[in-house]
């Protein structure tokens, strides 16, 4: 346990990530509060913010100090009057739809699908249920660095195509498509990014985006491209590598999008209030503002 000014950070029950104690984004929100986020997200990976109070307009207003939010290319999952969040979870009619409760269910990193990636995710706990509801996060710069020398040097020239949609869907993992139409479809072209990306703040190196989207390496035969992107998944996914987060109400959960993967859990439509699961999604890319 440390303390940062009045701020305290614990490890978080898992093999990475930390949790912030006594932050009241609300009131606590400036440029000496988000150096110290953002130092604390880079090293670190996962933060979580507990015991937050935040309205749509807060909400947002912490996730700009972060990059620009992006809108996601499903405009028919976005947030009414807030075409840059998403809600997430089995409390809405559309959610009766598995493909779209589950739709985060598989191994991914967010936008990795675009030019530009997402450079952060964070979600906002509403509503928590008792049992289920996690999200698993993989440790890509912990991956990376267990690999050995010569492993690392042969990947860093690698540059791994990513579509929408596309990428083989593992056990355990819920397999769909999401487009639902030709110009979102359209708006997802196939985009090139390095196996190992540098991070932009940090520096430090990471595997990137290994999980859904990635289905193919530049000058690789599709084969051995396959067999190179679902080895290095085998590695990246060990569970020394692993966290899962289950959310209390409160919870502002914020991942540095360029040094992880995650995956929801797969969960069912409510039976009671205990099962409800309910929470708003913000993914920006860009630096954050005291960096710009």
């Amino acid at each position: 346990m440390s303390t940062v000014d009045q701020f305290t950070v614990n490890r978080l029950d898992g093999n990475f990530g930390v949790e912030v104690l006594g932050l009241d984004l609300a009131r606590d929100l400036n440029d000496q509060t988000m150096k110290f986020l953002t130092e604390t997200l880079y090293s670190n990976q996962v933060v979580v913010i507990r015991d937050q109070q935040l309205d749509e307009e807060s909400y947002l207003a912490f996730g700009r100090q972060w990059g620009k939010p992006i809108p996601h290319v499903l405009d028919h999952m976005h947030m009414s009057g807030y075409p840059e969040m998403m809600t997430v979870g089995n409390t809405e009619e559309r959610d009766r739809d598995t493909k779209i409760r589950n739709g985060a269910a598989l191994w991914h990193t967010d936008q990795s699908y675009e030019s530009v990636p997402a450079s952060a995710t964070m979600l906002y706990s509403l509503k928590a249920p008792e049992r289920g509801g996690e999200t698993q996060f993989c440790n890509m710069v912990m991956a990376y660095d267990a690999l050995d020398p010569g492993t690392r040097r042969s990947l860093e020239s690698l540059e791994m195509a990513h579509k929408y949609g596309y990428g083989k869907v593992r056990e355990g993992e819920h397999a769909s498509n999401p487009i639902i139409n030709d110009d979102q479809d359209n708006r997802v072209p196939v985009v090139f990014h390095p196996v190992v990306m540098p991070h932009p703040i940090s520096g430090r190196k990471a595997l990137y985006a290994l999980g859904h989207g990635a289905h193919g390496i530049k000058g690789m035969d599709d084969a051995a491209a396959d067999e190179l992107i679902e080895g290095l998944k085998d590695h990246v996914l060990q569970e020394g590598f692993i966290y899962r987060h289950a959310y209390s109400v409160g919870d502002l959960v914020i991942w540095d999008t360029m040094a992880t993967m995650h995956s929801a859990t797969l969960i069912d439509t409510p039976k009671n209030q205990a099962e409800e699961r309910l929470l708003w999604r913000i993914s920006v890319r860009n630096k954050p503002a005291i960096y710009a």
